[in-house]
């Protein structure tokens, strides 16, 4: 993709049209996102079962993986060959080190959100869970952790924005790290509009599908087994649909536009 130096200014409306442009490429090619998001999930399992690893391993290949998604979904967008072998396509074009870079800061913001987050509300959780809580801490714990999820969802909005369209800056633009993250955060606010209509969005999908999903489990008796048969095809799906719209807003913002 042959990405601008400066991104284009979108209406909020398009914010929306890239929720549904995510489930429209998904509908072109089901199969190749499913073997594709499935190869993901089996990585993602082997490597977390990895002593000392298993958590950094996964953080620092996420913007690999993530750009390896989006060029997926640019693939079926153009008709071209799709495959699930594109999952790691970022490593093996000159760009590893630099994506490898990326997601270093990717684990050293994500671990900043979790600290602050932790400070302001959540810091006793884990020696309470170890030590037996009594019933007065625990209802200090529940005054108290709301506030560090919404400090925590509040830092991380800045993260999400730094790191949006950096890969996709770092691969198809050729900027260093440091100027990616840069303009992806400057990128997202100036079109803030449509990324708060494109949130708006998915909170209404996921309310959605959770009340779809409840009535759902609620007529399967609670049976694991079958309630698994119908989370995880669904958990897909909004994989599928979130990775397409990440896809369809850096063609709407960055991608150079045939004049006449």
């Amino acid at each position: 993709m042959k990405m601008l130096d400066r991104p284009h200014l979108v209406t909020a409306k398009v914010g929306q049209a890239w929720l549904i442009e995510g489930f429209s490429l998904f509908h072109r090619q089901p199969l190749v996102w499913f073997l594709t998001l499935m190869a993901y999930w089996v990585g993602l399992v082997l490597i977390g079962s990895l002593p000392l690893v298993g958590i950094i391993v996964p953080l620092l290949l996420s913007p690999g993986l993530s750009f390896g998604f989006i060029n997926l979904a640019r693939a079926i967008d153009r008709k071209e060959a799709a495959a699930p072998t594109m999952l790691i396509c970022g490593f093996r074009n000159g760009q590893a080190r630099a994506l490898l870079q990326l997601g270093g800061a990717y684990t050293l913001a994500l671990a900043a959100v979790l600290l602050l987050a932790s400070l302001v509300g959540g810091g006793e959780l884990l020696s309470m869970v170890e030590k037996g809580a009594t019933e007065e801490e625990l209802i200090t714990l529940q005054k108290e952790l709301p506030w560090g999820l919404i400090v925590g969802f509040l830092a991380y909005i800045p993260v999400m924005m730094a790191f949006w369209f950096a890969p996709q800056l770092v691969v198809w633009r050729g900027l260093s790290v440091p100027k990616a993250i840069f303009y992806s955060w400057v990128s997202v606010w100036l079109n803030r509009g449509a990324f708060l209509r494109y949130g708006l969005a998915w909170l209404l999908l996921i309310i959605a599908v959770s009340l779809v999903i409840s009535l759902g489990i609620g007529g399967l008796g609670g049976n694991p087994q079958l309630v698994l048969l119908v989370i995880m095809p669904v958990s897909l799906l909004l994989m599928a649909i979130g990775h397409g719209s990440f896809y369809a807003s850096t063609r709407d913002i960055f991608e150079e536009r045939q004049t006449d």
